[in-house]
């Protein structure tokens, strides 16, 4: 199984992180429809589809990190996903 672990630091405030972090997860939902993502806590945003294990996009106050669980089959896209992903924040986060 393969994962994707992805830090990034930040100087946000909470709305203006949470506000990225649910355009990331907007855009990851519209990669594929099978992926949806929950709100678990002020800080941790749930992930799951088809492919993924286990995923979160967490943040405190000085850092983003994305960590994802995938699946066997998925694994083999893991730097297609995991690109994507980081081109996605280079966006968000600038």
């Amino acid at each position: 199984m393969a994962k994707i672990d992805i830090k990034r630091t930040h100087t946000l405030s909470h709305d203006e992180i949470t506000q990225k972090i649910n355009n990331l997860a907007k855009e990851m939902e519209g990669k594929s429809p099978s992926i949806t993502s929950k709100w678990e806590s002020d800080t941790v945003l749930s992930v799951s589809g088809t492919g993924i294990k286990k995923g979160n996009i967490s943040f405190t106050t000085s850092e983003l990190r994305v960590q994802i669980d995938l699946s066997f089959a998925a694994s083999m896209m893991k730097g297609k996903i995991e690109t994507k992903i980081n081109s996605i924040l280079d966006k968000e986060l600038g």
